[in-house]
C-alpha cells in the first residue's frame, strides 16, 4: 500500500505522535489492519477519515498506544529513584510536583504515591498523571475512585 511516509508526516502534524519511533513493518501492519477494518482503500483516505471522525481518531490512538503498566515496573529504576534521586531532591525542598507522563492505567503514579509517602505525608504528594489514551485514563480514575487502589483524598 502506497503513501505510508506521507501518512506518518500528517499523523505527526495532527497528533504529535511520531510513527518513525516504532518498528515500521509492525506499525504498517497495524495501520493497514485499521484501514481495512474501516473499509477504506488507502492511507490518504484513512487520514481524511481520522481528521473528520473523532471516534475513528480515538480508535486509532488506542490501537497504536501500548498500555503497559504495572506496580514497580523496572524495579532497578525504582530503587535508584528511592535511594538516590528523591533523597537528593528532598535536601533542597519538601514539596515536589511530579509528572507521570504516559501513565496508562495508573500503576506507575500509584507506585510513586506509595514511594513518596516514605519521604513526606500523603497530603503533600502532588502527582500529575497524563496519557494520550482517554480510555486508559478513565480506567485509572475509576480504579482510584472505586477503591481498587485506595481512597482518593483530594
Amino acid at each position: 500500500m502506497e503513501g505510508y511516509e506521507q501518512f506518518k508526516e500528517q499523523v505527526y502534524r495532527l497528533t504529535g505522535i511520531d510513527l518513525s519511533s516504532y518498528k515500521e513493518r509492525q506499525m504498517k501492519r497495524r495501520i493497514e489492519s485499521l484501514i481495512s477494518r474501516n473499509r477504506l482503500s488507502s492511507y490518504d483516505a484513512y487520514l481524511k477519515a481520522l481528521q473528520n471522525d473523532k471516534r475513528l481518531m480515538e480508535e486509532f490512538i488506542n490501537y497504536l498506544t501500548i498500555n503497559v503498566s504495572e506496580f514497580r515496573r523496572n524495579p532497578q529504576q525504582w530503587e535508584v529513584l528511592e535511594k538516590e534521586v528523591i533523597p537528593s531532591l528532598m535536601k533542597s525542598t519538601r514539596k515536589l510536583k511530579i509528572w507521570s507522563a504516559a501513565c496508562s492505567t495508573g500503576e506507575e503514579p500509584y507506585t510513586l504515591v506509595m514511594l513518596m509517602s516514605r519521604f513526606i505525608p500523603l497530603t503533600e504528594v502532588d502527582i500529575l498523571a497524563t496519557d494520550i489514551d482517554a480510555g486508559a485514563l478513565e480506567k485509572a480514575n475509576s480504579d482510584w475512585t472505586d477503591g481498587v487502589f485506595g481512597r482518593k483524598t483530594t
